[in-house]
């Protein structure tokens, strides 16, 4: 008689009970389990991509992402896991929590007569440290108390949440090696100074605020 194995449940004797059926459909040629779709970002389904994101790698994370989001970090986490550790993966990561990387300064970094310059190149620099300014969104809570816009008694005084900036420092915590110490400056804004020489025809005014470029 021949058997294929499709059908290995057929061998199983009478008294067989739960778990001699699961070792023979285990052993079955059709598995009722798509592996191809669940080892792929874009086919998975949404609920094993907190495991598939465990299989690959991935530094960073946040339940409350949207799906594509979670694909796609899902997706990209091989190649990105080779640059951790390097300038490339900092605007990688901080893209992903909405974060924007405007300068950065990695040390150490010598300062040398004729080529360092004053006041951004540090004399004595810090073993192992990476300085970035980063920009991200803000918002006043809705109804929000703002000094010199609102009124007492009327807008109450919540605290801005703190959470984009909390995303902004785990991303830069992912991207750096465990030997390197970082800092950041979410200060973006800064008041114009004479030594800006903004032209004197009314488009700037002494004390305004102008965005940062650099550290």
């Amino acid at each position: 008689m021949s058997q294929n194995m499709s059908s290995v449940g057929e061998l199983l004797p009478g008294a067989r009970g739960a778990f001699e059926e699961a070792v023979a459909a285990g052993m079955s040629d059709v598995l009722p389990v798509p592996i191809e779709e669940i080892v792929e970002a874009a086919r998975t389904p949404v609920a094993f991509l907190p495991w598939l994101a465990v299989h690959y790698g991935v530094r960073l994370w946040f339940p409350d992402w949207p799906e594509a989001l979670k694909r796609f970090v899902v997706d990209e986490a091989p190649a990105l896991n080779f640059a951790i550790g390097t300038r490339a993966a900092v605007p990688a990561l901080l893209d992903c929590v909405d974060a924007t990387l405007i300068d950065a300064k990695a040390y150490p970094q010598h300062f040398v007569f004729g080529s360092a310059v004053i006041g951004r190149t540090t004399v004595r620099h810090p073993p192992f440290m990476a300085r970035y300014l980063v920009y991200v969104e803000t918002s006043t809570p809705r109804r929000g108390f703002v000094y010199g816009r609102a009124a007492l008694g009327r807008h109450a005084g919540r605290t801005p949440s703190r959470e984009k900036f909390k995303r902004a420092r785990a991303a830069l915590r992912a991207a750096k090696a465990p030997e390197t110490e970082y800092r950041v400056s979410f200060q973006t804004k800064r008041q114009i100074t004479v030594a800006d020489g903004v032209p004197l025809d009314g488009t700037y005014a002494l004390g305004q605020f102008i965005s940062r470029t650099r550290l």
